[in-house]
């Protein structure tokens, strides 16, 4: 693989559930690249595949009720979607890492916070000694700024701070020194001087890995503007506009990205406003619409939406968006992603 080609490359991924209520599409033909070095934003509304796609890539979706339908995962050459469950265990951990949503419930409260660090230490590199991996850990703590590491390892996550237990998970997921980072939602219920040191630090420790990347996927548009190069927006288990964060704030192309920045609180103007809001909510994911998936919502929306989906094209360089507002004109073809076979 070289320098120029993405790190982690995903193509046609479907991932559905199987209901009561029939099969629900969480991501429903997601074509998605992370490039080596940078950090990719990934935000929409709760409900759109995000968490899902996240759980996808480490195939941690559980089955049932989940099963990947389709599609491939690159990733340094490998389809991980094709490897054996021993070799996407190897996979976990030591070089994909992945800080979960809540920290409370993604430790284990019986273990002390040491164990499940040397847990990942030891079960990756079994030839290193438990002294040795307790020294590591140690240091991946005073690293991720716990105070006292060394008596944290003995103490339980019940008693840490939400800011602490989310060190340790940052700690656990970098020990290994990974390529690639997922961070879903890493700083939900953190008071904001928790999250900008929770950011500055995965920023911190991302740069110190020539050629790392992470895969920030959040709801907050402020964190991404401050820590994201590219950002790519999701609805309906699909992306619907990705670009460089600075084109994307400037120029947002689709009816629901500029939505999103449109319902973003301002403090600047001489007398306060309403709150713009996105009409309508998430479409049932049993009965998604059978065109635009925003079709429901669309202010824009026209003759072609409610029944044709419009392909993934680029408008402008590095600049892709899903909308026949911004159709490539007959004759020009729509853009195509580079085969995932040539990584």
């Amino acid at each position: 693989m070289t320098a120029t080609q993405p790190l982690l490359q995903i193509r046609g991924l479907r991932t559905h559930f199987s209901t009561e209520s029939g099969v629900a599409k969480a991501v429903d033909g997601l074509d998605l690249d992370v490039r080596p070095g940078e950090v990719l934003g990934l935000v929409g509304e709760s409900g759109s595949g995000k968490s899902v796609t996240a759980l996808s890539i480490l195939r941690l979706i559980p089955d049932p009720p989940g099963h990947i339908a389709a599609g491939e995962i690159w990733f340094q050459g490998r389809d991980l979607l094709t490897l054996s469950w021993r070799d996407i265990r190897r996979i976990r951990g030591k070089e994909i890492s992945m800080i979960f949503q809540e920290p409370m419930t993604s430790l284990n409260p019986v273990f002390t916070i040491g164990r499940q660090v040397m847990e990942m230490i030891l079960t990756h590199e079994p030839a290193t000694s438990r002294d040795q991996a307790r020294s590591r850990s140690i240091q991946i703590l005073t690293e991720v700024g716990i105070p006292d590491p060394a008596t944290r390892m003995d103490q339980y996550p019940h008693e840490l701070s939400g800011g602490m237990r989310q060190r340790v998970m940052i700690a656990i997921a970098l020990v290994l020194n990974p390529s690639l980072l997922i961070a879903d939602e890493p700083t939900t219920a953190l008071d904001v001087t928790i999250q900008a040191q929770i950011l500055d630090l995965m920023l911190e420790l991302k740069a110190r890995r020539a050629g790392g990347a992470i895969l920030l996927i959040t709801h907050n548009l402020a964190v991404v503007a401050e820590t994201c190069d590219r950002v790519a927006v999701m609805y309906g288990g699909k992306i619907q506009e990705v670009a460089p964060v600075r084109d994307l704030y400037r120029n947002p192309l689709h009816p629901y990205t500029r939505g999103l920045l449109a319902s973003l609180p301002r403090v600047d103007g001489e007398r306060a406003t309403r709150l713009t809001t996105i009409p309508g909510s998430v479409p049932d994911i049993h009965n998604m619409p059978t065109g635009c998936k925003f079709s429901t919502r669309c202010a824009e929306r026209f003759e072609p939406c409610d029944s044709i989906e419009p392909p993934l094209v680029e408008v402008a360089p590095d600049h892709l968006v899903r909308c026949h507002l911004h159709e490539a004109p007959p004759g020009t073809p729509a853009h195509q992603p580079a085969s995932a076979h040539d990584v």
